[in-house]
């Protein structure tokens, strides 16, 4: 119950140079909150989890008007900032909790078909590729890790096959990688195109509003958002604004923010893009959680993604980010020496969430007040479909995949800091320290 106002103690601020963004054209000017807005639902947060709830909420209750606030811009924040994969099955790390991941796994499998079905209704150009992913290990250490990824895909009967290093040499043009181990199924996308295309085809009775912080939220009746140049009255509200959540008063010690870096260079020539294989575009994900994430896109362009960071704070200093572009630039030397120097058009952060026992953020936190919040492995798959359940749930509807939701646990208390910004940087160093090579 909220019984009183909650003032955000931050507001979002993900730093600049999101290269997905910036390759788009510039958007219309924000339509933003001023005076008073009226409305049924107030959806805080405008990525994958809002606008798949707003979505949602609105072919249910086509009477109801619905506002989406977001804090920025959309396709600009955590879900546009991503590596772009929208995975229908993930295994990594092992399935020490078997049921739970199982479970998780539907929920992926569903994720990616929802988000697949939206991007062609809606014929949305977000560069949708159903080329799958490689997971992949480069030296001795990370065998065991990428044995652990296809013993899980077994559990979870997902179909693989190994790629030897002649096999990843071809497709990705580097032998850095001395193996991998190949699944279909999953999507890569432009996730910031993806973002704009899905918030640009919501139905009629959403309205959205952008560059309007939720800056208080406070309860008389119904509820009160207080934004810079006006308010939101609205009868529920549904958080959906990831670990800023917790800026505002809500769950706080229920999620692990940990932000991974991207660069994204220019589009290779035609002579560099000789030296990336002959497949067009490639997806690798490490096996290693010390690896980097990397793809050639569609428009041959390369994306490298590494460097763990501790994100409570939820700010990223030049300095960090410096040093940042610095171990992407070293990355791609390793695996291309001739690209070493290829212009980066934006090098960024983004905060993924974690929780101690994959547990989930989902459902009423109070009268009228919900919250969906993706964590652990394929927020973007996850999220849609989580966005969308937590809709039906509202309404009334049941469902067999929205009865797998609710079985996963509840987010487990997590130790405050400084405790906990110990525990993590300590696991980091630990990741760093046996595949050092892998990055």
């Amino acid at each position: 119950m909220l019984k009183r106002s909650r003032k955000a103690r931050r507001l979002p601020n993900d730093g600049p140079r999101n290269g997905w963004y910036e390759t788009l054209r510039s958007p219309p000017p924000a339509r933003t909150i001023e005076g008073v807005v009226k409305a049924d639902f107030a959806v805080i947060g405008a990525g994958t989890c809002g606008c798949a709830v707003a979505r949602r909420l609105a072919e249910l209750r086509p009477d109801d008007e619905i506002v989406l606030v977001e804090a920025t811009r959309v396709g600009y924040g955590t879900s546009g900032r991503n590596a772009g994969f929208m995975l229908d099955h993930h295994s990594h790390g092992g399935l020490k909790q078997f049921e739970v991941a199982r479970n998780n796994d539907r929920l992926f499998t569903a994720g990616t078909a929802y988000l697949r079905e939206l991007v062609e209704t809606h014929q949305i150009r977000c560069d949708w590729s159903d080329w799958g992913r490689i997971y992949v290990a480069a030296e001795a250490s990370a065998e065991d890790a990428l044995k652990g990824v296809a013993g899980g895909l077994d559990r979870l009967g997902v179909p693989w096959r190994e790629v030897d290093r002649d096999g990843l040499e071809k497709i990705i043009g580097t032998r850095f990688y001395r193996r991998g181990v190949r699944a279909e199924g999953s999507a890569l996308v432009q996730p910031a195109a993806m973002m704009r295309g899905l918030a640009a085809t919501l139905p009629i009775n959403v309205a959205l509003y952008e560059e309007s912080p939720v800056i208080e939220l406070s309860r008389s009746g119904g509820f009160r958002l207080a934004c810079p140049e006006g308010t939101i009255e609205a009868k529920q509200v549904i958080l959906a604004n990831h670990v800023f959540a917790e800026e505002l008063g809500f769950l706080k010690h229920r999620i692990v923010p940990l932000a991974s870096f991207a660069s994204l260079t220019r589009p290779l020539t035609e002579i560099e893009v000789g030296q990336v294989g002959s497949d067009g575009e490639f997806g690798l994900l490490p096996a290693n959680d010390n690896g980097s994430t990397v793809r050639l896109t569609l428009d041959r362009r390369i994306l490298m993604r590494n460097t763990l960071h501790y994100a409570r704070s939820k700010r990223f200093s030049p300095e960090l980010l410096t040093e940042v572009a610095d171990n992407h630039r070293q990355s791609i030397a390793r695996r291309w020496p001739g690209l070493a120097n290829v212009e980066f058009v934006g090098t960024w952060g983004g905060i993924l969430g974690f929780t101690r026992n994959e547990g989930a953020v989902f459902g009423a936190i109070g009268d009228g007040l919900w919250a969906v919040m993706t964590a652990d492995a394929a927020p973007m798959t996850k999220g849609a479909i989580g966005g969308k359940l937590l809709a039906e749930h509202i309404c009334g509807i049941d469902s067999e995949l929205l009865t797998v939701m609710l079985s996963l646990p509840k987010a487990a208390i997590l130790p405050p800091d400084p405790i906990l910004r110990f525990v993590v940087n300590r696991e980091i160093d630990k990741f760093a320290a046996t595949g050092a090579g892998e990055r």
